[in-house]
């Protein structure tokens, strides 16, 4: 009871990664790939050679299966379990700050960190639906925290453990798990304390961990995966334009004032304030500044860049605000202003939902927007964060379900099903989708899928005997009409929803109160080479 009076606030914190779970179908941007390959991997009974819609996935190192599979194997296979490991990752991270808060300062700041990067924007987007990052994120924060109670402990244990969660992360993600150990070496040797690191012990468990799955792939499969992993998959990423959109240098600037809003207004504030004190002590500016500016300047560098990719910069701004705010009263005109910033948000969300959803009740979770303002006014930071978790905790709640009604693989997978087990054809059929991204039918189905983007390909598997099930957008169904020499049949249509910001102020700017709805969403039908069927 002691602990729960003293840190109750990393009980709230847990809602809203442990809420509603089971309310949303699988987020086509890359969660498909994490709840289908843990099953594809027990099936065939190899945990070596990963498989999605029945190819090889070797683009990732297999530890994000891994650790969904076990679930899977003793439970069942269905998406909550993919959910929960997905919750507890994210929750770990948050326990990973407060234990590296405690070390660099005191409960509170730590308490106030875990808060801060609880209730980030991006960082509970990512925990809710991309369990790759959130897994990546878990193991080095905890390599993190490990190595600073080895800095403050002088025993080998934490040292080892450290080595063991950076290993992990390697095996999450691969080399772009190196990052930490970068800026971490190079704190060392700034703060002098680099000769004194066990390093050949944990240098062997490292290297073990990072390599042995690589090694086993190499004698299953031979060299030109692994070859291929490094070569095309991970630096061409950094330095090719073919492995995504080209943005530019100042593009992270944008993202991390929204994605860790609020939070972000207050990070200049915090840095120049912070470091106007004698105490704590320089280097854990040095540890915050180096972990920071190693994952801003690095991906503004790439090619390639991804919202997610800075994730793990979040945890390191945290800590500085969180010290920030303990010690100092942020200026008046910076509160009010954020406050101000939530007001509008809260008002413009309830017209969004009522628009989208309607039904009543959908503007409950607005109401716990006042006290995160009054919380953060009166310098009562608990109290804002507190309000802030129970507005998202609420937000997944409520808004989750309705939202089904706008994601239409699920609902178009249902109806595949019941139209080839009537017409007999659910081995014989093909299924798949044409220029939409919907991996998530490979889940729900379980079963290979076709890919295709091509319209003379698409055309003349439609005109074959085989029957065809493919998902269209409305966009591009008239190209298929046209190619086709088949008659082509619309099975049924489902709304599918458009968030984008682009998106949405031209709904804004497009339509009246009245159709708001019918612009930000767009038929996606579900089409077949069987007329009347």
């Amino acid at each position: 009871m002691n602990f729960i009076r003293r840190y109750w606030l990393l009980l709230v914190l847990a809602l809203p990664f442990f809420v509603a779970l089971d309310d949303s179908s699988v987020w086509d941007s890359n969660e498909a790939f994490y709840a289908q390959t843990p099953r594809e991997m027990l099936e065939r009974g190899d945990w070596v050679v990963p498989y999605f819609n029945g190819q090889p996935r070797l683009n990732k190192p297999p530890l994000s299966y891994w650790v969904v599979a076990p679930f899977y194997r003793f439970f069942s296979a269905v998406l909550f379990w993919e959910r929960l490991v997905m919750a507890l990752l994210g929750y770990g991270c948050i326990l990973a700050v407060f234990a590296t808060g405690k070390i660099l300062y005191d409960p509170r700041v730590a308490l106030l960190a875990a808060g801060i990067l609880a209730t980030t924007f991006r960082f509970l987007v990512v925990s809710r639906r991309l369990l790759i990052d959130t897994l990546l994120l878990f193991c080095l924060l905890w390599g993190i925290a490990c190595l600073l109670w080895w800095l403050k402990s002088q025993r080998k244990g934490p040292f080892l453990l450290s080595a063991v969660f950076f290993g992990l992360a390697f095996l999450a993600k691969g080399p772009v798990a190196c990052l930490p150990i970068g800026f971490l070496a190079l704190y060392l040797f700034l703060s002098g304390r680099l000769p004194r690191a066990p390093w050949a012990m944990g240098g062997v468990v490292y290297i073990a961990l990072c390599s042995f799955w690589f090694l086993l792939l190499g004698l299953e499969m031979g060299w030109e995966p692994v070859r291929g992993f490094f070569l095309e998959e991970n630096l061409s990423r950094f330095t090719s334009l073919e492995m995504g959109p080209r943005r530019g240098y100042s593009y992270y600037v944008g993202v991390f004032l929204g994605d860790f809003f609020p939070w972000s207004i207050f990070l200049l504030a915090a840095v120049l304030g912070s470091l106007m004190w004698k105490k704590p002590k320089p280097e854990h500016a040095l540890l915050l500044g180096l972990w920071m500016a190693t994952y801003f300047v690095v991906f503004s560098l790439s090619y390639n860049k991804q919202e997610y990719y800075i994730l793990p910069l979040y945890p390191a701004a945290a800590l500085w605000i969180a010290a920030y705010v303990n010690r100092s009263v942020p200026p008046k005109l910076l509160t009010a202003s954020v406050g101000a910033i939530f007001l509008v948000l809260g008002g413009a969300l309830v017209v969004l939902v009522q628009v989208l959803f309607g039904g009543m009740l959908l503007w409950v979770p607005v109401l716990f927007l006042p006290v995160f303002v009054v919380g953060l006014l009166k310098g009562r930071y608990s109290l804002a964060i507190t309000g802030l978790a129970l507005f998202y905790a609420g937000s997944f709640s409520l808004y989750l379900g309705p939202w089904e009604e706008y994601k239409p693989v699920r609902h178009l997978a249902r109806t595949i099903v019941e139209k080839t087990s009537q017409t007999g054809t659910q081995v014989d059929s093909v299924v798949g989708y044409y220029k939409l991204a919907a991996p998530s039918l490979v889940f729900y189905l379980n079963r290979p899928i076709v890919e295709l983007s091509d319209p003379e390909e698409t055309a003349r598997l439609l005109e074959s005997d085989r029957a065809v099930y493919l998902i269209v957008s409305s966009e591009d169904y008239p190209e298929l009409t046209r190619a086709s020499r088949q008659p082509v049949e619309i099975v049924e249509a489902r709304p599918k929803l458009y968030t984008n910001l682009r998106t949405l102020i031209e709904g804004f700017r497009r339509g009246s109160s009245d159709n708001l709805r019918e612009n930000w969403i767009r038929p996606v039908y579900l089409i077949t080479n069987q007329p009347g069927s």
